[in-house]
């Protein structure tokens, strides 16, 4: 009989239409990174893409599972991305794949923490 504190019903949802999740999943079945893209949310927006979120465990990063969760959600959409002000790990990862810092600056309602916004205006990623 299994415990049931270990039995997790996981449900993904996001209301945006046409929206992506992905879960990166590892060889016995542990979700290791999630992400989720979909329609922009903002009425600035400079494309019509925006990665709401992604996030990979910490034994994971610089692995490339982030790159595969981003690769599946975004595909080659032009993207809007908000990052933490001072996340420069982030940004260093968005900016290897094409996100330059547009200007737009905004507080989390939530955390109060200060964002960027980074945009990817072409289909090109840069390695």
């Amino acid at each position: 009989m299994s415990c049931p504190a270990r039995r997790w019903w996981l449900r993904l949802e996001v209301d945006e239409p046409e929206s992506r999740v992905a879960a990166a999943i590892d060889e016995v079945g542990t979700i290791i990174g999630l992400a989720t893209a979909g329609a922009t949310r903002d009425e600035d927006a400079p494309t019509d893409w925006e990665l709401y979120s992604i996030n990979v465990i910490a034994e994971q990063q610089g692995s490339g599972v982030a790159d595969d969760l981003l690769r599946v959600t975004v595909g080659d959409n032009a993207t809007t991305v908000w990052v933490l002000t001072e996340n420069a790990r982030a940004q260093g990862f968005y900016s290897r794949h094409g996100f330059r810092i547009e200007g737009a600056t905004t507080v989390d309602e939530v955390t109060g923490a200060s964002e960027i916004r980074m945009v990817r205006r072409s289909a090109a990623v840069e390695r």
